[in-house]
């Protein structure tokens, strides 16, 4: 007979992402147009891949060291200092399993029992999970429709207590897709800086900016004192099972990066930091033409939800989601949730779009997230099935 208390309250602290409760549904349904993963479908220069099979033959099948290959550290720094005009030491980097494992440990750190995390809502439910698993207290930042999804500056500081030790950001942001500018990014590092609060800054959808230049914590010259950088070649290079995600952080940070990487995973996988070497040799020039479809695609959606939902959206200007507010469509549809009207697009229409819902807490409800990872000929489909289900409705 199993224990009453089999699990511990700490493993209670974590659940299950919503996206993908939706994406198992969504196994149930044949012939699914699925507008709910974020996962870039296009394939990365075959130079990439390939590097991967000629590490396996060389036999690079053994342990490497806790933060990364030293060489991958050093690369990543260059090709940071590069982008950003910043000043990354090769010592200042981890290469971690994903950019989630980064997150992961960076709150982990930084949470104290009893502390509070401020954090983005909507947002990516790990992060509310995390904090809480670290004993810690998630305290909720609204990103609103009428504020295009950014974090007011003035929402931040409301919310900040003699226990708050952290704020964290993901700008562009899943899963609106907002972007903040130099401007309001410079105006939180410094609220930080007064508070004497660290910002961790989840940058993984950093290269999906279509207008404008994406905004970095690492532009900051004071980034080392207040700052833990996240990112990683899932979403740029179209790989999310590599798992290989980059930590910056100053050295202090990097040497407890270390002893939880031990701990957790040992090192991230041998042969794709090889193909990561190569993938920061050929460079991400390549990505311009991505980023164009893209913004195609973009387009594509906005002008849809327009046409056959009726609705306007804060239109997103990064990353690959778009985030309508629907309280009008539920209404004309007679459902009273926004969870509610996805599972009957998914099982009357077979499209699938991710109910706002599962990105907690409260500012997500009435939204549809709608992941624009596909042709847009797909797109045009979706949307028809849509514009059909909903005039026999």
């Amino acid at each position: 007979m199993m224990p009453m208390t089999l699990f511990s309250p700490l493993s209670e602290q974590l659940e299950p992402e919503g996206a993908f409760v939706y994406l198992n549904l969504a196994k149930r349904v044949p012939d699914v147009i699925s507008f709910g993963i974020g996962q870039p479908d296009f394939k990365p220069p075959q130079e990439f891949v390939d590097a991967v099979s000629n590490a396996l033959k060389e036999g690079i099948l053994g342990y490497a060291p806790p933060l990364g290959y030293p060489e991958l550290r050093e690369k990543i720094a260059e090709y940071l200092n590069e982008k950003y005009g910043c000043d990354v030491r090769p010592e200042e980097v981890a290469v971690t399993v994903g950019a989630k494992s980064a997150v992961f440990m960076s709150l982990i750190l930084l949470t104290h029992p009893g502390s509070e995390i401020i954090l983005p809502d909507p947002g990516f439910p790990t992060y509310e999970c995390t904090v809480r698993f670290a004993g810690g207290r998630p305290v909720f930042c609204p990103l609103r429709d009428e504020n295009n999804f950014k974090m007011q500056a003035e929402d931040i500081e409301s919310l900040i207590t003699k226990y708050t030790r952290a704020i964290l950001l993901n700008y562009p942001h899943n899963p609106t897709g907002a972007v903040l500018d130099e401007p309001e990014l410079t105006e939180i590092i410094e609220i930080a800086k007064k508070n004497g609060l660290f910002i961790i800054s989840d940058e993984i959808y950093e290269d999906y900016r279509y207008e404008g230049k994406h905004a970095s914590v690492l532009q900051s010259s004071e980034w080392r004192d207040h700052c833990i950088y996240i990112s990683g070649f899932s979403k740029t290079w179209a790989v999310p099972g590599f798992r290989l995600g980059i930590l910056v952080a100053n050295r202090e940070i990097i040497e407890k990066i270390d002893i939880l990487a031990t701990n957790i995973y040992s090192c991230p996988p041998a042969p794709f930091q090889i193909a990561a070497l190569k993938a920061l040799d050929i460079g991400i020039e390549w990505f311009n033409e991505v980023r164009q479809d893209y913004d195609k695609r973009r387009r594509t959606v906005i002008r849809l939800l327009s046409k056959i939902f009726k609705i306007k959206c804060v239109e997103p200007k990064g990353a690959f989601y778009v985030f309508p507010e629907i309280s009008p469509l539920l209404k004309d549809l007679g459902y009273k949730t926004d969870d509610e009207l996805a599972r009957a697009m998914l099982f009357e229409a077979k499209v699938l779009m991710l109910p706002g819902s599962a990105f907690p807490r409260t500012f997500g409800r009435n939204h549809l997230r709608i992941s624009y990872v596909l042709p847009r000929e797909k797109i045009e489909e979706g949307f028809e099935r849509l514009a059909k289900w909903m005039e026999g409705k």
